[in-house]
């Protein structure tokens, strides 16, 4: 999941489109949103991890706890069509939303009267309004997702390890830990207040985002590749992910030779890079190697090294890339040229009618990925769709670098 970035200069384009309100009101609306004082210190929240997408519970405008968000750092808050209508929530506005891989479309904009997570509110937040195709590529029937224009009100400490996410609203700066590092954010209502940091590739330094909802250690724009350091790279055939906006197209992975946060030095780590691409994002196979501790109201993020976490140096994978239509079909959207699955003679688009022996569409999206990345899976047959039946491929699984 890529997340949504809002941009003045694409909102001021939209806007004077009939029936969009004006440039100020959108403005207002993107930039809105206050806490509400409570007596709680901190909250503690148990969290399910669906792949590798941080999934709570969180009530909307005072209703029970029952509507399932995705957390995610790197997104606007936003709620599915059909929850929106359930909640009777008004459009307030339209804008031009921009997701990482550059692709762009019109979004919807409403208002949430307060949204509560642990028992933390926050009043009069804007939200984007999504299609059921975005459930799609998350692989699993959500109503919404809670992003850092919500969380920016409160320090966050996600747990991956223990799958426990605190909240708090101490307004103490966080402070440094032995062994751990102390990274500086910045954020910018334009950006939907998600945390971004400082980081170092070689010869190139620049900003990325702190994106939970990508599931890659780093993506990084093409056009920074060829002032970074790095001891291989693999091509992609067909679409290696999906943003927000489309599929991403014309992929590369790369093993970079060393990437630094701020002053973590992290060492050599895969990274990818999409065509289009504009925006450089850290993401879960990165931040899971740590508890993550973003103080969004002092502006900093602590990283707390967890014992034996994933390597980042390699990807052990099949190298397949898959998608889902609307109808509920399964496909080949794309591999890495050098993998197993691109040594098998597959092609993208053609589609998976079993897995494992059972129907493709007998698993989520999110248990086909699990079944794609768990390093304790070392193979999958994969069932491809032909004129006069069937064809059955094993693909092991390898490190690609």
């Amino acid at each position: 999941m890529k997340r949504i970035c809002l941009f003045l200069a694409l909102v001021c384009a939209f806007i004077t489109s009939p029936g969009c309100c004006s440039a100020d009101s959108v403005v207002s609306l993107l930039s809105s949103g206050q806490p509400v004082a409570g007596t709680h210190v901190d909250a503690t929240i148990p969290f399910q991890l669906v792949g590798h997408l941080i999934v709570v519970k969180a009530s909307v405008d005072g209703s029970a706890p029952d509507y399932t968000f995705v957390l995610d750092t790197g997104s606007i808050t936003a709620v599915s069509k059909e929850a929106a209508s359930r909640l009777g929530l008004r459009m307030e506005g339209a804008c031009k939303a921009r997701g990482a891989t550059g692709a762009g479309d019109k979004v919807c904009l409403t208002k949430l009267q307060s949204l509560s997570l642990g028992g933390f509110v926050a009043k009069d937040i804007s939200a984007a309004v999504f299609d059921p195709h975005f459930q799609q590529r998350a692989g699993i029937r959500v109503d919404g997702f809670i992003g850092s224009n919500f969380l920016r009100f409160f320090k966050v400490r996600i747990d991956y390890r223990n799958k426990l996410l605190t909240l708090s609203n101490d307004t103490t700066p966080v402070a440094p830990v032995p062994g751990a590092t102390l990274v500086k954010i910045g954020q910018d209502w334009k950006d939907a207040f998600v945390p971004q940091v400082r980081v170092r590739c070689g010869d190139a330094e620049f900003i990325a985002s702190v994106d939970t909802g990508l599931y890659d250690p780093f993506s990084i724009p093409s056009a920074f590749l060829n002032r970074t350091n790095m001891d291989g790279q693999i091509d992609g055939n067909g679409a290696m992910g999906s943003g927000n906006f489309g599929n991403m197209d014309k992929a590369r992975m790369v093993r970079l030779s060393g990437l630094d946060i701020g002053p973590l030095k992290i060492g050599k780590v895969v990274a990818t890079s999409q065509s289009g691409q504009s925006d450089a994002l850290i993401g879960y196979g990165l931040l899971s190697n740590f508890t993550v501790t973003i103080d969004y109201p002092g502006r900093q993020m602590l990283l707390v090294p967890n014992e034996g976490g994933r390597r980042m140096d390699n990807l052990f994978s099949t190298g397949l890339a898959i998608s889902r239509d609307y109808a509920g079909n399964t496909f080949v959207s794309g591999f890495w040229k050098s993998s197993p699955a691109g040594s098998v003679g597959l092609a993208p688009g053609e589609e998976i009618t079993r897995v494992d022996g059972r129907p493709s569409g007998s698993y989520t999206l999110a248990g086909l990925q699990r079944l794609l990345f768990d390093d304790a899976i070392p193979s999958i047959k994969l069932s491809i769709k032909e004129p006069l039946g069937e064809k059955t491929y094993t693909l092991g699984k390898k490190y690609l670098f």
